[in-house]
C-alpha cells in the first residue's frame, strides 16, 4: 500500500484530503469563453487574517476571512479542432460576507494563480503567473452542505503581453467537515 503513496499525484491527493478534514471541501463545474472548467477546492478559517486584517476594519462577524486552495482544469479546443487543456493552481485569502444572512452569503477573493500551460483555447494568456479574482453567492442548505454560483476572471495583470483574461462561471457544491 505504501508504494502507491509515493508518487507526487498521490501525495497531492493525500494533502488535499488532509486539508479537507479540517475545513470545507468541494467541487466547481462550469465554463465560459469556449472552455469547460472543473475544480476541486478546500477552504479553512484564517484566525490570523481575521484578527489582523478584518477585525481592525470591521469588528463583529459580518466578514470572515478564509484561506482557499483550488486546483482547476480548463479544457478547450484550438483552431485546428484539437483538444488542449491547462491546470490552474490558486491559493490565497477569501472574504465571506454574511449578508443578507448567515445562510445566504457572498464570497470574494483575489488570489495569485499558476497555469501549467499559458496557451488555452487559442488564447495566449501571456505567461504562467496569473491572478484570479472571483465573487460568488452561496446558500447554506444544511450546516454541512452548501451550493453556490461563482464568477471569476483570470488574467496576468499586465505582467506579460498579451493579457487577454478569461471569464468563467461555475456552480459550486461544498461540504463542511
Amino acid at each position: 500500500m505504501w508504494n502507491r503513496l509515493r508518487g507526487p499525484r498521490h501525495r497531492a491527493v493525500m494533502a488535499f484530503a488532509g486539508l479537507a478534514l479540517c475545513a470545507q471541501a468541494g467541487v466547481r463545474v462550469g465554463g465560459g469563453e469556449g472552455l469547460d472548467y472543473h475544480s476541486l477546492f478546500v477552504s479553512w478559517p484564517s484566525g490570523w487574517l481575521q484578527t489582523h486584517a478584518v477585525q481592525s476594519w470591521l469588528p463583529g462577524d459580518l466578514v470572515q476571512a478564509y484561506w482557499d486552495l483550488s486546483v482547476e482544469r480548463w479544457e478547450g479546443e484550438d483552431n485546428n479542432g484539437g483538444d488542449n487543456q491547462t491546470e490552474v493552481y490558486i491559493f490565497g485569502p477569501v472574504a465571506r460576507v454574511n449578508w443578507p444572512s448567515d445562510r445566504l452569503y457572498f464570497l470574494f477573493g483575489v488570489q495569485p494563480s499558476y497555469m501549467s500551460h499559458p496557451h488555452i483555447d487559442d488564447d495566449d494568456m501571456g505567461g504562467n503567473i496569473q491572478f484570479t479574482s472571483h465573487g460568488g453567492l452561496v446558500f447554506q442548505v444544511t450546516p454541512r452542505l452548501a451550493v453556490g454560483l461563482r464568477g471569476q476572471h483570470t488574467s496576468n495583470s499586465r505582467l506579460y503581453k498579451p493579457n487577454p483574461g478569461m471569464n468563467l462561471a461555475s456552480v459550486t457544491l461544498a461540504y463542511r467537515f
